[in-house]
């Protein structure tokens, strides 16, 4: 009792944080308790609620409804998924498919701000982005050469970029992503961060036009594959992109269902395979079952799983 209450003092915006959603949703209830005994990264956890709560411009009430996309997408996220398991299929299967009935029918579901909001606060209260994020904070992030570039596609909320940055301040980051809610994201995560503007670049680009000459030592690839139609040729198209001796960071969901998801992995197994034809080198790899109930087989095919390496 004491060492939770020592907590509370020293990280009191996560507690504060934590028992908003839990008395919002009991998806919350049943689950951020156990997280937060076990492998919790509570000093990261306070900064970026502090971060979300600054570009919420210190309101609680602003702050509180963009913690409330965070219970949305997991909802919508069950609801999905359901309909996967029932159909053995995303609801699509090509970018233009997506691109007709999701992204030109202003569904912030996909890509807007709200969805920015519960993918932002997911990397902290879904247990498995959680232990991503301190996956690629501990193995990717830390040790390197005091120089060198850094790309991330797609950007996103742009965090992990930013996180990048702060642990190496005289690298060169480079983001992109197809949303300008991303890049406005980003790009106001990267100034309550006080990262220096001459140190990164946010652009709205596709993943295609990156300059094929342009190399990089560290790329980050956050979920990306899933939303593509020819996820292989991407990874190839990274491994490309990296110098001589670079690393690339990847997570991929695994039968796990989104709005926008294209190409259906069914097990971790064929990411590990698309890896390998792409001539990459898997050298640390965390496999997570989403669900508790699958957690002692993270292998089995067909149940939704997060893969990262």
């Amino acid at each position: 009792m004491a060492e939770i209450l020592d907590l509370e003092k020293k990280y009191p915006l996560v507690f504060k944080t934590a028992k908003y959603l839990k008395n919002e949703s009991s998806l919350f209830e049943n689950t951020i308790g156990k997280q937060m005994k076990h492998n919790f990264n509570f000093e990261l956890a306070e900064r970026i609620f502090e971060n979300g709560l600054r570009m919420a411009n210190n309101s609680w009430d602003t702050y509180c409804s963009n913690l409330n996309n965070l219970i949305d997408m997991s909802i919508k996220f069950l609801r999905l998924q359901k309909n996967l398991e029932k159909t053995g299929k995303y609801l699509y299967s090509t970018f233009e498919e997506v691109e007709k009935n999701e992204y030109n029918t202003n569904n912030k579901d996909s890509d807007g701000p709200d969805y920015l909001w519960g993918l932002y606060f997911s990397e902290i209260f879904w247990k498995i982005h959680h232990n991503f994020f301190n996956f690629s904070l501990n193995d990717f992030m830390f040790g390197l050469p005091a120089t060198g570039k850094v790309l991330e596609v797609p950007s996103g909320t742009g965090l992990f970029l930013c996180e990048f940055l702060r642990n190496n301040p005289n690298w060169l980051g480079v983001g992109i992503d197809l949303a300008d809610s991303a890049i406005k994201f980003s790009q106001k995560l990267f100034q309550i961060n006080n990262i220096p503007n001459n140190s990164y670049k946010i652009m709205k680009m596709d993943f295609h036009q990156l300059e094929p000459n342009e190399k990089y030592d560290r790329i980050l690839c956050g979920e990306f594959l899933e939303h593509l139609e020819d996820p292989l040729a991407a990874l190839k198209r990274l491994k490309s992109l990296l110098k001589d001796g670079g690393k690339l960071f990847i997570t991929v969901a695994v039968w796990a269902a989104h709005i926008d998801h294209i190409f259906l992995y069914e097990s971790s197994e064929q990411v590990r395979e698309h890896i390998r034809k792409a001539d990459l080198k898997i050298e640390k790899e965390l496999v997570q079952a989403v669900f508790e109930k699958d957690e002692s087989d993270p292998e089995k095919e067909k149940i939704p799983v997060s893969y990262a390496a």
